[in-house]
């Protein structure tokens, strides 16, 4: 990667990023050694302004996979960042790339999977409803959103996701989201709810 553009990413500086393109664009495709682009860049450090026009100059850079797997919305959603995150999700959806969405990192963990974890509650219901093929996804514990889902306590996404056909409720260890509920401490009312809506759908509890 250009030292220039490098810079323009890290700094979120849009003027030169349209400088050094209109000079040569294919600059813009340039990598560092770990494999990311400058939207890469620029989405760790949260530069939406930058994001927008890196997007509107090559598209082709919202489906670009670094060294870890990620594509810069799996980059953007890591490390905390849900407004753009949400910003590069609209242009997947606009550009129609599924595949870009569905992208799982290096540990099997999709977009879905890190927004739940990190706490982004809305963020994963926008996931959920531009492609709901997410919540069928385990990572390399075996660990489904649905269950991170009901492990942090959000009721209402975990049914969202159960009403999506073939959507999984596996967790690590061998456990499910009953498991989760019980050790998450969402017993009660809410556990015997979710048990009432799981019967016919998950396998039956041994607990441990």
């Amino acid at each position: 990667m250009d030292r220039r553009l490098l810079q323009a990413a890290v700094t979120g500086d849009s003027t030169l990023i349209k400088q050094l393109a209109s000079a040569d664009p294919a600059m813009l495709l340039g990598t560092t050694p770990q494999g990311n682009t400058c939207l890469h860049i620029s989405s760790t450090h949260g530069h939406e302004g930058f994001c927008r026009d890196a997007v509107a100059l090559n598209a082709s850079l919202l489906d670009t996979i670094n060294a870890d797997g990620e594509t810069p919305l799996l980059t953007a959603v890591t490390r905390g960042r849900a407004s753009l995150a949400s910003f590069l999700l609209s242009c997947c959806r606009e550009k129609r790339l599924s595949e870009t969405i569905l992208k799982q990192d290096k540990h099997g963990c999709n977009a879905l999977h890190h927004s739940i974890r990190r706490g982004h509650r809305m963020l994963a219901m926008e996931l959920r409803e531009a492609e709901p093929a997410l919540s069928k996804a385990v990572d390399e514990q075996n660990v489904s959103p649905m269950f991170i889902a009901v492990t942090r306590g959000f009721i209402d996404l975990f049914e969202k996701l159960l009403a999506i056909p073939g959507s999984t409720d596996s967790g690590d260890n061998g456990f499910n989201v009953l498991h989760a509920a019980v050790k998450s401490g969402n017993t009660g009312g809410t556990c015997a709810s979710m048990q009432t809506q799981l019967t016919s759908t998950i396998r039956p509890v041994i607990y441990r």
